[in-house]
């Protein structure tokens, strides 16, 4: 009963003023979701020097639909699609600060009969990669770091430069489950 009144609460607050910043317990995890609200996009900011976990969880079965890791002080939007929540997890021994504001996002479709993914996105370069995973999440890879996502077969994953943008990958059984894709070397390669 607590944790559905501090969600609520939080939501409130975040729809009042447009920002909210939440502190998650080290070892914890928060669970954000807005029961009257069926296509939400949400701004998370990490304003701790340690990762966190953030994935998209389908709120009847709680199976994973999407997730990746979100880096010190690193900014992401995430789509949450309807009948999901978005699920923060501090698996860190520290106490983590996150800001957070909720806008309305498109409605995206979800077919069952999907197949999906796991592989690790790994930013091996000393600079930061702003990408876009349309419909998913817009994640700034934070230099040196590992995100871990769970994208369906087709979805595109693009570099952001500026206001224009450039397929950088199309997600297809030639990525294996647990694969880690090295995103400067497929940068360069775009690029050149």
């Amino acid at each position: 009963m607590k944790a559905t009144f501090l969600i609520l609460a939080l939501f409130l607050s975040v729809f009042a003023f447009g920002q909210s910043t939440l502190e998650i317990p080290a070892g914890e995890r928060i669970q954000i979701g807005y029961p009257d609200h069926n296509n939400l996009a949400i701004t998370l900011k990490n304003k701790s020097g340690l990762g966190l976990e953030v994935s998209t969880v389908n709120k009847v079965s709680g199976e994973q639909i999407s997730g990746f890791g979100l880096g010190p002080t690193a900014t992401a939007t995430v789509s949450v699609v309807p009948l999901g929540l978005l699920e923060i997890k501090n698996a860190s021994d520290k106490s983590v600060q996150i800001a957070y504001s909720i806008t309305e996002s498109k409605p995206v479709a979800i077919d069952e009969n999907e197949q999906y993914v796991s592989f690790t996105l790994r930013n091996e370069t000393l600079k930061s990669i702003p990408l876009i995973i349309p419909g998913v999440m817009n994640p700034n890879l934070s230099p040196q770091s590992n995100s871990g996502v769970r994208l369906k077969m087709g979805q595109e994953i693009k570099y952001r430069k500026g206001l224009s943008t450039r397929v950088l990958l199309t997600v297809d059984e030639t990525i294996k489950e647990g694969e880690v894709v090295l995103v400067g070397e497929l940068l360069s390669e775009v690029l050149n």
